[in-house]
């Protein structure tokens, strides 16, 4: 946990986010803390077809989300392709084969980087993209654009290429529905962007939701870590995704890029802990304020490529539940790649990411 100086401007303790910070805060008093494991990778084909027949070049992915059993879908970075895998995973959470199953050619062309399935009778997907930055939502039937949510207006003094990195959703939504997103690396107005001797403080942005409506909530300060090694060009670290764990926790990916005799890239899974942390929804800008971080431990770090995206998938026979991670090609050492990891520990109930008939998202698709 740490505190930032400077003077402060007082936040008045809502209660909406008093409410929040209590699911967040890690479980008191359960027997097995969380653990990564990592298991294996496959290559991915680099061409699939989209709803209409039609073949595109599958590169760039940089967001992956479980729809169902077996099946994902993967978001490409500057496109209009959300792209369909089907995933066989072995008893320790191993990938035996990954294939893709064709894609969906979406109305818009942006700079996509995190993705979130909604349910069976909804059929749709949340995207996350680095431009605006926003979220939008998308018919995977038609590919058309159903509904944009609400961008606070601090995030428009992100960084060029380093708006909304990541978006989780949470797995077992009661109520309401929520989403996660962050910034890749500081805004403006809150910080400097990462080098070899300091990380960056992002914004993790929490939104409600349901049918119709969407709501952008509190938001919480995250150190990322600093840069691995030293630099080099395009040099940079920070959040790359989010992912939220069946009793509402969530997990942060954070990747680097540097010079170092390990590897070019550094992967970090860590757990989040917002207990004590600072609702910053209200600062205009925090440098110069005086806030609390989320705090964070390290469940796995090591040197793959270029992981950009981290979902949850089905349970694991031995214990635990797996994890996939995707990787994005966009540099001269990454290719198409599936990672495997395996969490194991007090994860909360069992359940799909989405489960079918979820009430908050059935009905009609009508773009507004």
């Amino acid at each position: 946990m740490l505190k930032t100086g400077g003077k402060g401007l007082h936040l008045a303790h809502r209660a909406t986010t008093s409410i929040l910070l209590l699911l967040l805060a890690a479980p008191a008093g359960l027997g097995q803390p969380l653990a990564v494991q990592y298991r294996n990778s496959v290559p991915l084909a680099t061409s699939t077809t989209d709803q209409t027949g039609q073949s595109f070049t599958v590169t760039g992915m940089s967001g992956i989300t479980r729809r169902a059993a077996d099946d994902y879908l993967a978001v490409m970075d500057n496109s209009r392709y959300v792209v369909a895998l089907h995933v066989n995973l072995v008893d320790d959470g191993s990938i035996a084969s990954a294939q893709f199953t064709g894609g969906v050619r979406l109305a818009d062309s942006r700079d996509f980087e995190g993705i979130a399935y909604t349910d069976a009778a909804r059929n749709s997907v949340f995207l996350s993209e680095e431009g605006t930055p926003a979220i939008h939502e998308y018919s995977l039937a038609t590919g058309a654009r159903l509904r944009t949510f609400t961008t606070p207006p601090v995030f428009a003094s992100r960084r060029s290429n380093n708006g909304f990195e990541s978006l989780a959703r949470h797995p077992l939504p009661v109520g309401r529905g929520e989403l996660w997103t962050a910034n890749e690396e500081a805004l403006t107005v809150d910080g400097p962007a990462s080098s070899a001797s300091v990380g960056t403080t992002v914004r993790l942005l929490h939104y409600t939701f349901d049918r119709t409506t969407q709501k952008p909530g509190a938001q919480f300060a995250y150190l990322t870590q600093p840069w691995h090694g030293t630099s080099i060009s395009g040099a940079k670290g920070g959040l790359s995704d989010l992912l939220v764990l069946p009793d509402g926790r969530l997990l942060a990916l954070e990747r680097s890029f540097a010079f170092s005799a390990s590897g070019f890239f550094q992967t970090r899974i860590y757990e989040l802990d917002f207990t004590g942390a600072t609702d910053v929804s209200l600062l205009p800008g925090l440098a110069g304020q005086t806030y609390t971080t989320v705090a964070k431990r390290l469940l796995w770090s090591g040197f793959l490529t270029n992981l950009e995206g981290l979902t949850l998938g089905p349970p694991v026979p031995a214990g635990g539940r797996a994890m996939l991670s995707i990787v994005d090609d966009g540099d001269p050492i990454s290719t198409n790649t599936l990672h495997a990891f395996v969490i194991t520990g007090d994860l909360g109930p069992p359940g799909l990411p989405a489960p079918a008939g979820n009430t908050l998202l059935a009905g009609p698709d009508q773009p507004h």
